[in-house]
């Protein structure tokens, strides 16, 4: 069949089931599971994996995943943070700090700008208290 766009090479005859089998194997699954799932054998999975494009192809996949699962953590995180920081109530036995941590060892050496967050956190804190670090909205008008 066709190969997928943007693959160049005519080694590797790319079929949906051939490209379903890089899919599963780039999200973790095993050959069995995947030469079940796609129905050949497992030393059919062993083969293709032999093959170079098949497996750079099982690579970038995997990487992409991991990317992907990497961003959706740090978007949790990220929004966890800003919620704690204004004050809202948020399901987690976890305080800022642990949550900033959190994304910062998710990043693998990307600066953040923690003291930036920091302040943020410290300036709304104080920002919505009052002198006596009561909150100022007590709810009279």
């Amino acid at each position: 069949m066709s190969q997928p766009a943007g693959r160049i090479g005519a080694g590797f005859d790319w079929t949906p089931n051939r490209s379903e089998a890089a899919i599963q194997l780039a999200q973790g699954k095993t050959r069995a599971e995947v030469a079940a799932t796609v129905g050949v054998d497992e030393r059919t999975i062993y083969k293709w994996l032999d093959c170079p494009e098949f497996s750079v192809e099982v690579d970038r996949l995997s990487m992409m995943i991991g990317i992907a699962s990497r961003a959706e953590r740090l978007r949790i995180a990220n929004r966890v943070i800003r919620e704690k920081i204004r004050g809202e109530i948020v399901e987690t036995d976890k305080d800022i700090l642990d949550w900033i941590k959190f994304a910062q060892s998710e990043t693998d050496g990307i600066n953040l700008n923690l003291t930036a967050l920091a302040r943020a956190a410290t300036s709304t804190s104080v920002a919505d208290s009052g002198p006596s670090g009561v909150d100022s909205d007590d709810g009279a008008a």
